[in-house]
């Protein structure tokens, strides 16, 4: 303090006889050292953005996005034939490979590689985070586009998982004592939530964008009748489900796909219906179908694209948009063909037919159309307007040439 006090006796404008001047001074002295105060604290909680595999990652980014073309941009580049699971993340692909999880960007460049091996990898991803767990096997790692976060080893095997926004992931295991288990870690590997059951096997479970509610379809086989459930979980209580009582009766089907559309209703497509279902056990939306009529669908955004035969004069398939309250598509989009594959995004619906792409807006109005994509496997939309499609050795970027007037038109 003596040694402070002397330094600012010594300093002229510390104590100039002009207010206003001393004011300034003083005030530029106090913001410099906070301004030191904030770049320190960040500096220590965003380490990982400061190791020398993140700058790495940063600078090879850097360099190759100065040197790209305009027809790059449209072009994402993958190893043919040693990918294993391949997922849109951030602005590019996810992809796994037999010991490599990369990420690939627009431009023919790497953004992160990272060793990963991984016999039967799984992706899934939220906004910001990327789950990649070994299904069967006892690994799971959680990553942004830049580095790993962490990853885990369970004791007993993988059978699902899931990842919200906020980073939470729920873990799936094929429990030893039990019949299954799900944990809930956060994104800080954290554990928040443990359920075990003696009762039910855990088919699927799905969190909640927000990572606070829980959602897992169940089943049990009693002789010859399946029995399946549908228990809802709050992260922050002590309070579990209650396998006797509580649960909505899925009416012994198999789930394929489940997720949260908005906090509180969870989508489940089985293989005989698909179901909207509140918290409160509601069913918000019921459409029944034999297994042979579901052809596709798409979970991956904010309303569950859906396209099952058709049995008219109108078409051969049809294909509905579901939103979080349970409301349908006012007209179905009727096809000529069973399609290859959905995809829907921001208010966008993408049916892959062959080689052919054709792009609906929310109202289920064709607005574009793109054909002679030889070797199209698979179309992703994707948010802000565009496509992915994927092909054998590389990927490109769709965009759509028709303005959509009605995008944002309501689909009750």
């Amino acid at each position: 303090m003596k040694k402070m006090s002397l330094k600012r006796r010594e300093d002229p404008l510390w104590n100039s006889p002009d207010p206003v001047l001393r004011r300034v001074h003083r005030g530029r002295t106090y913001i410099g050292r906070l301004l030191v105060l904030v770049t320190l604290l960040f500096v220590g909680m965003n380490l990982q953005l400061f190791t020398p595999a993140s700058i790495g990652n940063i600078r090879s980014s850097l360099k190759a996005a100065s040197v790209r073309s305009a027809e790059d941009m449209t072009v994402i580049s993958y190893p043919s034939g040693s990918s294993k699971s391949i997922l849109p993340f951030g602005n590019g692909l996810a992809v796994c490979s037999d010991n490599m999880l990369s990420f690939e960007m627009p431009g023919k460049y790497s953004q992160m590689e990272t060793n990963l091996s991984y016999a039967n990898p799984v992706m899934r991803a939220s906004n910001q985070y990327l789950l990649i767990f070994d299904r069967g096997a006892y690994r799971f790692t959680v990553t942004n586009t830049l580095n790993e976060l962490y990853s885990q080893t369970m004791s007993s095997p993988i059978t699902n998982a899931d990842i919200a926004a906020n980073g939470n992931v729920a873990i799936v295991t094929d429990e030893a004592g039990y019949k299954s288990a799900v944990r809930v870690y956060n994104v800080d590997n954290e554990h928040l939530y443990t359920w075990s059951t003696n009762d039910y096997y855990i088919m699927s479970a799905a969190l909640s964008s927000d990572g606070q509610r829980l959602a897992l379809f169940c089943f049990r086989q009693d002789g010859l009748t399946l029995t399946s459930k549908l228990f809802f979980a709050d992260i922050s209580s002590d309070k579990k489900p209650n396998e006797g009582n509580d649960g909505i009766d899925m009416n012994g089907s198999l789930v394929l796909g489940m997720k949260f559309l908005g906090n509180n209703t969870v989508c489940t497509v089985c293989d005989s219906a698909t179901y909207v279902v509140s918290r409160g056990g509601q069913i918000k939306y019921q459409k029944d179908y034999s297994s042979d009529d579901l052809i596709a669908f798409d979970l991956t955004n904010d309303c569950l694209a859906l396209a099952t035969e058709a049995y008219s004069q109108t078409g051969r398939a049809e294909v509905v948009l579901i939103n979080a309250r349970g409301t349908a598509s006012r007209k179905p989009l009727y096809l000529p063909e069973q399609p290859d594959g959905v995809s829907y995004c921001d208010g966008r619906l993408a049916v892959t037919t062959g080689e052919t792409v054709t792009f609906y807006s929310k109202s289920l109005k064709e607005i574009d159309s793109q054909t002679g994509l030889t070797g199209l496997s698979r179309v992703y939309m994707r948010s802000g307007g565009s496509a992915i499609a994927l092909f054998n050795s590389q990927a490109r970027v769709l965009t759509i040439g028709s303005p959509l007037k009605d995008l944002h038109a309501s689909s009750d």
